[in-house]
């Protein structure tokens, strides 16, 4: 797609929002494809939506990474298949621990399914910084737990916290990262529900993100992405980018509500401080319930976005 090309397309999406990046100089371009939620496993489908990313991924020109945002199968033979064809692409290929994923194992046992080395990194990608973070932790009755087994679904549990170590180790990186920062998570952050403050499990890594911003601006996380949700859903706290990747399967209200379309987006970060989004229009095989319009983000579709920052605000250019 020529930048005409996405611009023509994204003025004629109803649809389309603006995701500002926190970058104060040029950098060299880098491009993801990005998939989330599968649900190898529970999406009867699941396997072909897959196809269908990882052939669009290989057709793409430039890809840089792939990168897939978690719940994205059990870890059990017959999911072989899954990891298998999403391991036939060539691309770097980076992996995002999610709640579902420990529901037939634990973190150990998907991570050596997967090939995942550390159930969170920080990898350069080119001119930028890949933050990879692992939310499944849960408190009870004064503990933190990890995710294993399914333990999560338990009566009095708070979920998708991030452990101690885990939070220092993200401090740390922050406050010396000398390039911008995607941060990535399967659960969200800077999400709240409507009338409702910032849950306090992502506030505590939504303070670390601001005051590493203003001890190390080289640093700062220019967007963060995720998925969890089975939204198409753009926050924005403190001046960063806070965005959920929609589903590539289906959307849950009531039930599993799935898309016509598997779902998907290609992100590009371009060397001027924009980043540039372009996801797949679908529609729902059979409308969800109307009540779930009170849903923030709810979508058959991933939505195309742009926007053109500089330092100056009378420079920003927006599409």
């Amino acid at each position: 797609m020529t930048r005409r090309d996405f611009v023509a397309r994204a003025c004629a999406a109803s649809f389309v929002r603006y995701v500002p990046l926190r970058l104060d100089r040029p950098a060299t371009p880098l491009k993801l494809a990005v998939i989330a939620d599968l649900h190898h496993g529970l999406a009867p489908d699941a396997l072909s939506r897959l196809r269908a990313f990882v052939e669009a991924a290989k057709k793409r020109p430039g890809i840089d990474a792939v990168l897939q945002l978690g719940d994205f199968c059990y870890s059990l033979p017959e999911s072989g298949e899954c990891v298998d064809l999403f391991d036939s692409l060539k691309h770097p290929r980076y992996h995002v621990l999610g709640n579902h994923d420990m529901d037939k194992c634990d973190k150990k046992g998907a991570m050596t399914f997967w090939g995942m080395p550390s159930r969170y990194y920080a990898k350069s990608l080119g001119a930028y910084r890949l933050v990879v973070l692992d939310l499944n932790h849960f408190k009870k009755d004064g503990h933190l737990v990890s995710y294993a087994y399914g333990n999560y679904f338990t009566e009095g549990a708070a979920c998708n916290w991030a452990d101690p170590e885990q939070l220092e180790w993200l401090s740390d990186e922050l406050h010396t990262s000398k390039q911008p920062v995607i941060l990535v998570s399967h659960q969200p952050l800077g999400f709240a529900e409507p009338g409702q403050p910032i849950p306090e499990e992502q506030q505590v890594i939504l303070k670390i993100v601001n005051d590493a911003s203003k001890a190390n601006p080289n640093g700062a996380v220019a967007v963060s992405l995720f998925g969890h949700l089975h939204v198409d859903r753009l926050e924005r706290v403190e001046g960063v980018p806070y965005y959920c990747l929609n589903s590539a399967s289906y959307f849950w209200y009531q039930g599993m509500r799935a898309y016509t379309k598997p779902l998907y987006a290609f992100l590009e970060f371009d060397g001027d401080g924009v980043l540039k989004i372009e996801g797949i229009r679908g529609e729902f095989r059979e409308p969800p319930p109307p009540a779930s319009g009170s849903v923030i983000g709810r979508s058959a579709s991933i939505g195309d976005r742009g926007v053109e920052l500089s330092r100056k605000p009378d420079r920003v250019r927006s599409w």
